[in-house]
């Protein structure tokens, strides 16, 4: 398994919970960055200036992503 990936999903574990609790975030994954490297994926409900600018540009290494994907819903 890609080292990178691994190191990306235990990022994604510990701070999933606390991210989804901001109110623009709809979703955390995991993907590539623009540059190729693996990212973590901020998905967003709209392209929030104030909500983009909680996160950092990486964590212990790892760029973060934004996705605008709107709302999400329930089926």
């Amino acid at each position: 398994m890609d080292e990178a990936m691994d190191k990306v999903r235990k990022i994604k574990s510990i701070y999933e919970d606390i991210w989804l609790e901001l109110e623009k975030v709809t979703a955390v994954g995991t993907g590539r960055a623009k540059d190729g490297r693996t990212a973590l994926v901020i998905s967003l409900s709209s392209d929030d200036k104030a909500t983009k600018d909680i996160f950092p540009a990486e964590v212990e290494g790892i760029p973060i992503e934004f996705r605008v994907t709107g709302e999400a819903e329930a089926l």
